[in-house]
């Protein structure tokens, strides 16, 4: 299924760049995937073998139809080829494209409390050199059974500097000095 979804992404993706529609459907996008997500009963609408296609077409192009015609388009063909359900895979592969073309990345930093501006900035700092990207697009998370510290999410990537991490580590060396 991710396989198919990479495909449709990729194609919307190319279309886009080309006719300098990146950021149009980007945001549109995410408008889409907001709307399904808010409107469950809408996959299993247009996963539903007794309604017509043509009913879907009409609640798609009712739905969405505000949104950027290559992005309709690929909305009506997932909808014709009954792969709705994979509207989020789709999404999720087009903003790894998006993220890829401009040398960017999704970030998440865990901390006990909220990190301040600045704090932010300067984790962003050492983040960017660490990885060579651009831009790093930071979002901060509370986790309060960090006890201290913070863990860093980047694509893949977990940077774990939390105390947590540490006593766990800790407890790992002794173990393996104990049972030597």
């Amino acid at each position: 299924m991710a396989n198919s979804a990479q495909k449709y992404s990729q194609a919307l993706f190319s279309i886009v760049s080309e006719n300098g529609q990146l950021e149009k459907v980007r945001t549109d996008f995410d408008e889409v995937v907001k709307s399904v997500r808010k409107t469950p009963g809408f996959i299993t609408f247009m996963n539903n073998p007794r309604i017509s296609r043509e009913d879907r077409r009409q609640a798609v192009a009712k739905a969405f139809g505000n949104a950027s015609e290559p992005l309709r388009n690929m909305l009506l063909i997932l909808s014709d080829r009954n792969r709705f359900n994979e509207i989020e895979a789709v999404h999720s592969h087009f903003i790894q494209n998006y993220n890829a073309h401009y040398n960017q990345e999704n970030v998440v930093i865990e901390s006990v409390y909220p990190l301040s501006d600045e704090e932010i900035e300067s984790i962003g700092k050492v983040f960017i050199k660490k990885t060579g990207l651009s831009k790093l697009l930071i979002e901060n998370r509370v986790n309060e059974s960090l006890i201290g510290g913070i863990r860093v999410f980047i694509g893949t990537k977990v940077y774990d500097g939390s105390v947590n991490a540490q006593l766990s580590d800790l407890k790992n060396r002794f173990r393996e000095r104990t049972n030597s």
